[in-house]
């Protein structure tokens, strides 16, 4: 069998095909996440198909950019020398998703802000673990955008405002 390298094409968005037996799921946030994300950031992570453009890696990036309104734009693509097969194309499909590393959450408590990483997709308990310290600085940090989120009143008209 010849051997398999990947090369980066160009594939109009409406032209992908999602594989109908992709077992990935995300929670309505995990979306919300990565739309945000894409807002910001637009497409960054290629989208790997196979030559008859069934996606193997990447279906949320795909329908991300679906509802951002991006179908009917060219994208960066990844796409195998040979067509895969049925083997390759389900292990690939399995491990694109499930072989992502893990975090050092002494180094994100350390470095990185705790709201930015519960607005980023991580969870208190993920942010927290063990670390009371930690559960003390996001309390405040919490305290703080909540009182800085509360209204305001003029003190010559009564008028309310937000800060």
């Amino acid at each position: 069998m010849e051997k398999l390298t990947w090369n980066t094409e160009f594939r109009k968005l409406s032209q992908l095909k999602g594989y109908s037996k992709n077992p990935r799921q995300i929670s309505k946030e995990q979306f919300q996440h990565l739309l945000n994300s894409m807002e910001k950031f637009d497409y960054v992570e290629l989208v790997a198909i196979d030559q008859d453009n069934t996606i193997i890696a990447g279906h949320m990036r795909v329908k991300a950019l679906k509802k951002l309104k991006k179908g009917s734009e060219n994208i960066e693509v990844r796409v195998p020398s040979r067509k895969l097969t049925e083997e390759e194309f389900r292990e690939y499909l399995i491990r694109s998703n499930r072989n992502k590393g893990d975090f050092d959450f002494d180094i994100l408590a350390n470095e990185w802000e705790p709201l930015d990483l519960l607005k980023w997709g991580f969870t208190e308990d993920q942010i927290l673990g063990s670390c009371k310290e930690a559960e003390k600085v996001l309390e405040k940090n919490l305290e703080e955008e909540n009182s800085s989120k509360k209204k305001k009143e003029c003190p010559n008209c009564g008028h309310q405002f937000s800060k």
